[in-house]
């Protein structure tokens, strides 16, 4: 129970702190969060003035019992704000075609009004269902509209504009079902400007003190180690409002969900009301704020404190501020910067070196923000079935080594990563701009590359559930070496996806390759890369690779010339090229005499001097195997492309030419 006394704590020093204000709130002990679609105004005396309905999706905190928040079916009424099948008397009048549990409603709100503390706000309500004219009021309001026989219509067949309140409530075989629409109230009191009752702070006071004074079962906490009411019935609804999904559930008494390890559930989760309520209110309000979600599946990671925490999940592009870099960056940093015709700093084009550093001083800004041995909790939900939701992953870590662990990731996999972004004051169809900022693959990235069309959202899932331990776990817990080849095999395959993705291919196959080199189980395998290209590796992948990309620039060049514009020579046998490297290298060093001969004519640089100091570089032996290529081939290569493409910027040529 380690996570629900974090969360615990977490609920209260929120709470003290007030950290919820004007965001996101926490849900107080006995409400819970629902749409509503019809808002009823009434005065302070209980009679009706109007109606509306509420825009589509709007969630409302409502008082609630253990019982009406977990309801699946049967009688369980809101205490005050519910759906009209509980709140009108009149119902079945016009027509209602689910079983009516206005008795059950009133009852329940009676009982709160009888409270010594009872809301003047909840004795309007009182008074006002007590007429049993709700549906009447709704049909004169024009919020529903009749048949012939007075019955409410669940399906708009006119030419006129559908009412709103058939945009709002769910369809079924294209009627609604009126009985379904969650009504809530507002209060009109002289001298109260405050008239909503679900965001009435007092009206929440008023059922948490009621609450309180009822008799529940009396139990040890499992949390709090003290005798305390004990939650017989757990919440749900932590990822949205429909979510039924709970994370502790032992009402299976004939299976075996708790049989053969307890006697009765009890045992098995024995959790007070109050912890409970606050946990899960603390969870919900975390995931809302800053959960990193993949479907049903959804990743935290926060402070006790309430404070940001970034999720090891989270694409560190994000991180960046483009529009704002000179800060982020650094004085000594910016003063290196070369600057553009207006004087200033051109910022995609030199982002590339500083994107990590960047993104590590950020880290360390969120670092400092935290007390000195405050622990940060990561957490992973998902759920198999709709009922049921498992804590999959779950880590407590100290603040210095969380974040020591996120920086170990960006030095660790940190490599060019291609991402498109908008030009400023630039034409419609000139607006993209690709950049090549030197950060980790982001999640997402990496399940394109290893899964690509294939891919799923199991798959996806899959994905992040492993990378999660990895990247939080730091240098100890190595990459996965299935999806390094996966990825490497992905990337030497350009023909089967567009260009744009091939690049993006490119940067997280050698990202992995890096990381899973200086994270080598074996430590005499460890071996960490330079950014920028080492022309003194000696390595026969890293060569053949700088081999590769030269040949395609040369011929890249040659077709621009020409004004061609196709795949070349080495893009298309690059996969072959990989497996017989060669034997592959012959063919393309044939293919390239045309194209070579064609820059001679023009007077342009052949590439044969840049190719023949690579080719002096190679051991003999090397050379002429024809063995498989490992990762290091792509570092190679992309270094080498990186380090055409820097040669051009410099030069300010419009189109490339290796020897530039």
């Amino acid at each position: 129970m380690s996570w629900m006394q974090k969360l615990y704590q977490t609920y209260e020093a929120v709470l003290e702190k007030n950290i919820s204000a004007g965001g996101e709130p926490l849900t107080p002990v006995g409400h819970t969060l629902q749409n509503a679609h019809i808002a009823i105004v009434l005065n302070g005396q209980g009679d009706f003035q109007t109606a509306y309905v509420m825009p589509a999706k709007t969630a409302v905190m409502l008082p609630a019992t253990e019982s009406s928040e977990n309801r699946t079916s049967g009688e369980a009424p809101h205490p005050l704000a519910d759906k009209i099948q509980y709140v009108a008397k009149d119902y079945a009048d016009y027509g209602g075609s689910k079983k009516a549990y206005f008795s059950g409603y009133l009852k329940q709100l009676q009982a709160w009004c009888d409270f010594p503390f009872s809301h003047p706000k909840v004795q309007a309500v009182l008074a006002y269902v007590k007429k049993g004219e709700l549906l009447a009021d709704l049909v004169r309001s024009g919020i529903f509209h009749v048949d012939e026989s007075g019955k409410v219509l669940g399906k708009w067949e006119s030419d006129d504009d559908a009412p709103p309140i058939f945009s709002v409530l769910p369809k079924t075989k294209g009627e609604i079902e009126f009985g379904s629409a969650l009504v809530c109230w507002c209060v009109e009191i002289v001298g109260d400007a405050h008239r909503e009752t679900w965001t009435d702070e007092t009206v929440q006071q008023s059922w948490t003190d009621y609450l309180s004074t009822q008799t529940a079962e009396q139990g040890f906490c499992l949390v709090t180690g003290e005798e305390a009411a004990i939650s017989a019935m757990h919440p749900a609804k932590l990822r949205h409002t429909g979510d039924k999904a709970k994370l502790i559930s032992a009402n299976d008494t004939a299976g075996y969900t708790f049989r053969g390890r307890f006697e009765s559930d009890k045992e098995a989760a024995s959790v007070s009301a109050e912890v409970s309520a606050k946990a899960h209110s603390a969870l919900r309000w975390l995931i809302a704020r800053q959960g990193i979600r993949n479907g049903d599946q959804v990743t935290v990671a926060w402070a006790i404190s309430g404070k940001h925490i970034p999720s090891p999940l989270q694409d560190t592009f994000v991180e960046l501020d483009l529009d704002n870099l000179g800060g982020s960056i650094g004085k000594a940093e910016a003063e290196r910067q070369p600057e553009n015709q207006e004087g200033g700093i051109d910022w995609s084009d030199n982002i590339g070196q500083a994107a990590a550093q960047i993104i590590k001083r950020k880290m360390r800004g969120y670092r400092a923000d935290l007390e000195k041995h405050e622990q940060i909790s990561l957490l992973m939900l998902d759920s198999a079935t709709p009922g049921r939701m498992a804590l999959t992953y779950y880590q407590e870590f100290l603040s210095d080594d969380y974040f020591a662990n996120l920086d170990a990731w960006v030095d660790d996999t940190a490599w060019y990563q291609r991402h498109s972004i908008d030009k400023k004051d630039a034409k419609k169809s000139d607006k993209k701009q690709t950049i090549w900022p030197i950060l980790p693959p982001s999640p997402y990235a990496v399940y394109e590359t290893v899964y690509g069309k294939r891919g799923s959202d199991a798959l996806k899932k899959q994905l992040y559930a492993r990378l999660l331990p990895v990247i939080a776990g730091g240098r100890s817990v190595p990459l996965p070496y299935d999806l390094v080849q996966k990825s490497f095999q992905a990337a030497c395959n350009p023909n089967g996806c567009e260009h744009w993705e091939w690049q993006r291919n490119i940067g997280v196959a050698c990202a992995l390759y890096k990381g899973w080199r200086a994270r080598h189980h074996d430590l005499s395998q460890r071996r960490t890369y330079p950014m920028s290209l080492d022309k003194e590796n000696r390595s026969r992948d890293y060569l053949y690779g700088r081999l590769l990309a030269v040949a395609e620039n040369i011929e890249s060049y040659a077709l621009y010339l020409a004004e061609e514009k196709r795949a070349t020579t080495a893009e298309r046998y690059m996969q072959r090229f990989a497996e017989h490297p060669f034997t592959t290298w012959r063919n393309i060093e044939l293919a390239l005499k045309p194209y070579q001969d064609r820059l001679r004519s023009r007077n342009k640089d052949t590439g044969s001097r840049t190719i023949g100091e690579i080719m002096e570089l190679f051991n003999t032996a090397d050379f002429t195997c024809d063995n498989k290529l490992n990762g290091e081939f792509l570092l190679g290569y992309h270094c080498q492309k990186m380090e055409i493409a820097r040669q051009i910027a410099e030069h300010g040529k419009s189109k490339p030419n290796e020897t530039a």
